[in-house]
C-alpha cells in the first residue's frame, strides 16, 4: 500500500471517489528539467542558424536580417520561459516532460485545469525559485498535504500520476446502527463541505492511529457536530461514524474537497 500522505481522493459530483497519486518532487523536477532541455534546445538550434547567418553577411542588408534574426531568437527565448508550460497545461494539463514522466495537473476537485489556472501557477514559478534552487517552492511542497508549491496554491491545481487512479473504498458502517443508538440522530442530517471532508478524512485514517490519539482526534471533530444536531454516544469516534452514515444515506449535495485513502474501509 502506498504511504498515506502520497494519495488523495477526490469525489465527483457524481459522488464517485477516486483515488489519486501524488506526484513527489523528485518525478516533478524529472520532467521540469526535460521540458527545459525541449524549450532550450530549440532556442539554441534557432540561435546557432541566427549566427550562421550573421557570420555570412557581406551587405547592411544582410546584416539587417541577422538582426532580426536575432530579435526571432529573444521572441522564442520568452516564449520558452513564459508560454511554454501555460499552452501546453492550459490545452492538455500536462507538457511533454510530465507526459514521459507519467503526471498530469488536476485542480484539486480533480477537474482539468484551464488558461486561467495554468497560467496562475506558471507565472509563480518566479516566486518559487527564490531565493536559489527552488528553496521556496520545496518548502511549499513539503508543508502542503498535496505536494503544492505557491502557483499550485495559488491557482488550486496539484499534480497527480493519473494512470493510478482507481475508485476509492467506500466506508461502510460496522457494526450497522442499533435503535437506541440513533434514537436522537435527526432523521435528515445536513453536513457542509468542511465537516464531511473532516469526518470522512478521520474515518478512512482512524485504523492508521493509536487508541489514544484516535478518541482525541474523534473528540474535537464530535463535540461541535453532537452539539449542533442534538445526538450524543459515550463513544466519539462512533458518534462521527454514525453521523456520517446518516448524512451519506440522506443524499449529498455537494462533494467534499478530498479525502485520504483508508487503511480499511469499516467506519
Amino acid at each position: 500500500m502506498a504511504p498515506l500522505d502520497t494519495i488523495v481522493a477526490i469525489e465527483t459530483p457524481e459522488h464517485i471517489v477516486f483515488d489519486y497519486r501524488l506526484a513527489g518532487p523528485a518525478r516533478r523536477a524529472i520532467a521540469y528539467v526535460l521540458d527545459l532541455f525541449i524549450c532550450y534546445a530549440v532556442v539554441f538550434a534557432l540561435a546557432v542558424i541566427v549566427i550562421l547567418v550573421a557570420a555570412g553577411t557581406k551587405s547592411v542588408e544582410d546584416s539587417s536580417l541577422a538582426k532580426g534574426g536575432l530579435g526571432i531568437v529573444l521572441v522564442v527565448l520568452f516564449l520558452a520561459q513564459w508560454a511554454y508550460f501555460v499552452v501546453w497545461e492550459g490545452l492538455y494539463g500536462r507538457s511533454p516532460g510530465k507526459v514521459v514522466l507519467g503526471v498530469r495537473v488536476l485542480t484539486t476537485s480533480g477537474r482539468p485545469i484551464g488558461w486561467r489556472a495554468a497560467a496562475l501557477r506558471n507565472l509563480l514559478r518566479a516566486a518559487d525559485l527564490l531565493p536559489i534552487g527552488y528553496m521556496v517552492g520545496l518548502v511549499s511542497i513539503a508543508l502542503s498535504s498535496r505536494f503544492q508549491r505557491l502557483g499550485d496554491l495559488v491557482a488550486g491545481t496539484m499534480v497527480v500520476v493519473p494512470e493510478n487512479a482507481k475508485p476509492a473504498q467506500a466506508l461502510e458502517l460496522s457494526p450497522r446502527a442499533q435503535p437506541r443508538e440513533v434514537a436522537t440522530l435527526p432523521d435528515d442530517v445536513v453536513l457542509d463541505a468542511d465537516e464531511r471532508a473532516a469526518i470522512e478524512l478521520f474515518l478512512r485514517r482512524r485504523y492508521t492511529l493509536g487508541q489514544m490519539r484516535e478518541h482525541e482526534l474523534a473528540s474535537m471533530i464530535a463535540k461541535p457536530i453532537g452539539d449542533r444536531l442534538g445526538f450524543q454516544h459515550p463513544d466519539p469516534a462512533r458518534l462521527l461514524a454514525l453521523v456520517y452514515d446518516r448524512a451519506v444515506n440522506a443524499g449529498r449535495t455537494e462533494a467534499p474537497p478530498s479525502s485520504f485513502h483508508p487503511k480499511r474501509g469499516k467506519s
